[in-house]
C-alpha cells in the first residue's frame, strides 16, 4: 500500500471510529433523558393521586401507576440524612415497570395493607442504593392517600433466588426490598437477591 493510500485508509478507520463514538455518547444522553422525563412524568402522576384520590398512568400506554413515594434515610455522622432522591413505586413488578422504577409485588400486601409488602428494584439503577443501608437505618413510605408509615431496617442478607420464603405473606406487617446481587456485576442472570427486611415503626 502506497504512503498516500496508508494515510488515507487510517483517516477513514478515525473518522468511522469518531462517528461511531459520538453516534453511543447522543445515544447514551438520549436515553438518560428519556430516563428523567418518565421520573418527572410519574412523579406528576403521583401528585395527582393525592389531590383526587384516583391512580394516574404517567404516560397515555403505560399499564401501571405510582402507588407510593419511598424515601431511604441513613444515620452517619451529621445525622439522619436522605439516601439519593425520592423513590416513586409503580403497581406491578413486571419487567416494564421494573426498567421506570421500584414495582410492587402485587402478590404480597399492598400499600398500607397488614402482611408482607414486596418492592422489587434493578440493582443498577434505583435498588443500587440498597448494598449502602445498614440495620437500625430507615424507610418512609408516602401511600397515594398521603398517609406516613416509617419503617426501620431490621436485617439484610443474600439469598439464592430459589429462596421464596422471603416472599411468603405474614401475619404482622414488614416491609421486603429485594433487588438482584452482587451489585457490582451487572451482565448476566443474577442467581442471587439481597434482601433488606423492615418493620412499621409504630
Amino acid at each position: 500500500m502506497k504512503p498516500n493510500q496508508h494515510a488515507k485508509t487510517h483517516l477513514w478507520i478515525m473518522t468511522l471510529l469518531t462517528l461511531v463514538g459520538l453516534g453511543l455518547i447522543v445515544q447514551g444522553g438520549y436515553m438518560q433523558a428519556k430516563a428523567h422525563f418518565a421520573q418527572f412524568l410519574i412523579e406528576r402522576a403521583f401528585e395527582q393521586t393525592l389531590v383526587d384520590n384516583q391512580p394516574h398512568k404517567p404516560w397515555s400506554w403505560a399499564d401501571t401507576h405510582p402507588v407510593a413515594k419511598m424515601r431511604v434515610l441513613q444515620h452517619n455522622a451529621q445525622g439522619v440524612q436522605p439516601l439519593g432522591q425520592d423513590l416513586y413505586v409503580l403497581a406491578g413488578a413486571s419487567g416494564r415497570n421494573l426498567a421506570f422504577g421500584p414495582s410492587l409485588m402485587l402478590a404480597g400486601a399492598g400499600i398500607g395493607e397488614q402482611g408482607n409488602m414486596i418492592i422489587a428494584g434493578h440493582r443498577d439503577s434505583h435498588f443500587m442504593r440498597l448494598q449502602y443501608v445498614n440495620v437500625g437505618d430507615m424507610i418512609e413510605l408516602y401511600s397515594a392517600t398521603g398517609q406516613l408509615q416509617v419503617y426501620r431496617i431490621t436485617a439484610t442478607q443474600v439469598v439464592h433466588e430459589s429462596a421464596t420464603e422471603v416472599l411468603e405473606q405474614t401475619e404482622n406487617s414488614k416491609l421486603t426490598l429485594i433487588t438482584c446481587y452482587p451489585f457490582d456485576q451487572l451482565a448476566g442472570n443474577a442467581e442471587y437477591r439481597y434482601i433488606v427486611e423492615a418493620k412499621p415503626m409504630v
